[in-house]
C-alpha cells in the first residue's frame, strides 16, 4: 500500500471515531434521557458509552500507529503526544471509570435515606469526571485530526 492509501485509511478511520463520539454526546444521550425513564436511559447510555470507550481504544491505538508510519516515528510531536493522551483516557475509562460507575449504579438500586443521597453524591461527581474526559477525549480527537490534516490559524489569513 502506498502512503496515499495509508493517509486514506487513516483519514477514514478517524472520520467515522470523530463522527461517532460527537453523534453520541449530541443527539444519542440526551435522546436516550428524553425518550426512556431515567434509570434505563442511564442503563442503556453506559452500556452505549462502554462499548464507544472499547471503540475509541482500538482507533486511537490505530490511529497512532498509522500516524507513524506514514509520517515515520517523531517522538513528541504535538500530534503523537495528544493521541496518546486519547488512548491514556480510553484506558482509564475502560479499566477504572466504567467499572466503577457500574459498581455505583447498583448499589443506587439497593440503598435507601442517607445512604441513597451520598451515593448519589458519588455517582454524580464520578459521572462529571467522565464528562470531562469524555470531552477530553471528543475534542482531543477533534484537534488531532485537524492538525493531522492540515487545518491551521494560517489558512484563515
Amino acid at each position: 500500500m502506498t502512503w496515499r492509501g495509508f493517509k486514506g485509511t487513516e483519514l477514514a478511520f478517524w472520520a467515522i471515531w470523530l463522527g461517532a463520539l460527537w453523534f453520541m454526546a449530541i443527539l444519542v444521550a440526551p435522546g436516550l434521557f428524553k425518550w426512556l425513564p431515567r434509570p434505563e436511559a442511564g442503563l442503556v447510555a453506559g452500556r452505549l458509552f462502554y462499548m464507544l470507550a472499547l471503540y475509541s481504544l482500538f482507533t486511537s491505538a490505530v490511529l497512532l500507529v498509522l500516524s507513524n508510519f506514514v509520517n515515520g516515528l517523531r517522538a513528541g510531536t504535538k500530534v503523537n503526544v495528544l493521541m496518546a493522551v486519547i488512548l491514556g483516557v480510553c484506558v482509564l475509562e475502560l479499566a477504572w471509570l466504567h467499572p466503577h460507575m457500574n459498581e455505583l449504579r447498583e448499589g443506587l438500586s439497593t440503598l435507601q435515606g442517607d445512604e441513597l443521597a451520598e451515593m448519589r453524591s458519588r455517582f454524580g461527581n464520578v459521572h462529571a469526571l467522565s464528562t470531562v474526559l469524555y470531552s477530553i477525549k471528543m475534542i482531543g480527537a477533534l484537534v488531532w485530526g485537524l492538525s493531522r490534516y492540515g487545518v491551521n490559524q494560517a489558512a484563515e489569513a
